[in-house]
């Protein structure tokens, strides 16, 4: 009887990628740049590149016409960079972005009640107070003072928004509250004609 000898060639793992897998990882890539490219200013200035290069890259992509073959052969060319320099961390930062709202379902409900409290005024301000009667109302109202005055400021970064809306989140989550729906939108001004 004749005995057979292992033959390892076929037992282990190629140390090569397949090139249907070099594609779809190329496709992926491809795709994580387009997301990028789409991405409005204050997310795009957020992200934390792996390269100067590689955000000169989507900087450019991203000032040429949507839908021209300039932006797409820019966009490939910035792919190529995320391939050679490592696009694990970016997509990352983009899941992260697209995750807030998963990891906290009230987060759209907040933001519209941070919305109703810089736009209503005291009225806002007194309506939380009544919801929420162990909150600090003079820390309230200067939170909301801040970031309405925050408005006519021309800057992207809004920090004393950001502000009011962290403290509304800690306190309806320490009273544990639910926001009801007349204080999710701003009072629209009746126009008298």
């Amino acid at each position: 009887m004749a005995v057979q000898e292992h033959f390892e060639g076929f037992d282990t793992a190629p140390d090569e990628m397949s090139r249907s897998a070099q594609k779809r990882e190329a496709q992926g890539i491809r795709k994580l740049a387009d997301k990028i490219s789409q991405l409005g200013d204050q997310a795009f200035s957020r992200l934390q590149f792996p390269d100067p290069e590689v955000k000169e890259a989507f900087v450019k992509a991203i000032s040429l016409r949507r839908n021209s073959d300039e932006r797409r052969r820019q966009l490939q060319f910035a792919a190529k960079l995320l391939r050679s320099f490592g696009h694990e961390e970016l997509e990352a930062q983009i899941e992260a972005m697209n995750n807030t709202s998963k990891e906290d379902p009230r987060a759209m409900r907040l933001e519209m009640l941070r919305e109703f409290l810089i736009h209503g005024g005291i009225k806002g301000v007194n309506a939380l107070v009544e919801l929420i009667p162990s909150i600090d109302r003079n820390k309230l109202r200067t939170l909301v003072k801040r970031a309405h005055d925050e408005l006519s400021s021309t800057l992207p970064d809004r920090p004393a928004a950001r502000a009011l809306y962290q403290y509304i989140k800690a306190e309806t989550k320490r009273a544990d509250v639910e926001i009801p729906d007349h204080m999710l939108r701003p009072k629209e001004k009746s126009v008298q004609g």
